[in-house]
């Protein structure tokens, strides 16, 4: 039997795809991913989509070929037909960005490896509302701007998060007769996910009165929304405007550190390295010109003012 507001959120979330479609479903063994199998496993069936289950092995933990195998085991139980076990090396050390940030690197790949090689119209994750609340305060701890504190969307590209809007206690409850396994990283408070979750968010809930998390979640929606209107904005300009120092500099801020950033990118800037400050110091060049001499950005490009445009370049 499958769980009717998971079942409407799948249909949502997948309604683009006609049958005969390939899906993948990624699955770590922990219970969002299990729930979210065996919901698309039924939904699936149902739009007469061809669903393959990828379950990755981080090889984090010592019994980690252990755990794979044994959600191999269930997933088959569920009625999954294409289940396919990836152990994967999740690369740490400098330039790594920690080990959250390297394990989703690593399966990222394995999920767009597979896409590829089995022409997969999505690949669906099990994140929660509760993921999307704690993304958002994670960003905001961050000082990030409103494209990072907009959190995941629910349809990004290649990957799909049809429970987005669902409770992590809801999903949960749809398998709690099942197996599941539950990373230990997942409790370790080293990790601020960890601590936002276990510590931020209950603290918020207690002291401002429940419904935080849902308020955090429509507070992402409204900023991609503007997000994703500032961007439109920025690519219209960007066709007229270009590096042109007369015209940057007509633009509104909002506008012209989006247009600055995505000039600096396309000349080869690390985007994850790129920083605000990075960004203001370019602006800088345009708003407060003064002299200055070329600026050295993440990713060797170096950047200055020269006859009236800006200059990226790699010396």
């Amino acid at each position: 039997m499958i769980d009717l507001d998971l079942r409407k959120a799948l249909l949502g979330n997948l309604s683009d795809c006609s049958a005969g479609a390939r899906i993948i479903v990624g699955c770590s063994g922990g219970a969002d991913s299990v729930a979210l199998v065996k919901a698309t496993i039924h939904v699936a069936n149902e739009l007469h989509l061809d669903l393959s289950v990828v379950i990755i092995d981080h090889q984090l933990q010592k019994d980690s070929t252990q755990v794979a195998e044994a959600a191999k085991e269930l997933v088959l139980k569920l009625g999954a037909t294409k289940v396919d076990v990836v152990a994967v090396q999740v690369k740490l050390g400098p330039g790594a960005g920690g080990i959250e940030s390297a394990a989703r690197d690593a399966r990222r790949s394995v999920f767009a490896e597979y896409a590829q090689r089995l022409e997969a119209n999505a690949v669906l994750l099990g994140h929660t509302l509760e993921d999307q609340a704690e993304t958002v305060l994670l960003g905001l701890a961050r000082g990030s701007g409103a494209r990072s504190l907009s959190g995941m969307r629910a349809i990004d590209e290649l990957y799909r998060r049809p429970f987005l809007a669902i409770s992590r206690e809801h999903v949960r409850s749809t398998v709690s007769d099942l197996p599941t396994y539950e990373d230990p990283h997942n409790s370790n408070i080293d990790f601020a996910r960890v601590r936002v979750r276990e510590v931020v968010l209950p603290t918020l809930e207690r002291e401002l009165g429940p419904g935080i998390a849902r308020a955090l979640v429509r507070t992402a929606d409204m900023l991609r929304d503007d997000a994703d209107a500032l961007d439109r904005f920025t690519l219209d300009s960007y066709a007229w405007v270009g590096p042109n120092i007369e015209g940057l500099s007509e633009l509104s801020p909002a506008i012209r550190t989006r247009l600055i950033r995505k000039l600096a990118i396309e000349a080869g800037c690390v985007v994850n390295d790129l920083t605000r400050e990075h960004v203001l110091a370019i602006d800088a060049l345009i708003t407060d010109w003064h002299g200055q001499g070329p600026l050295n950005m993440p990713g060797g490009v170096n950047v200055e003012r020269e006859h009236g445009r800006l200059k990226f370049y790699k010396p």
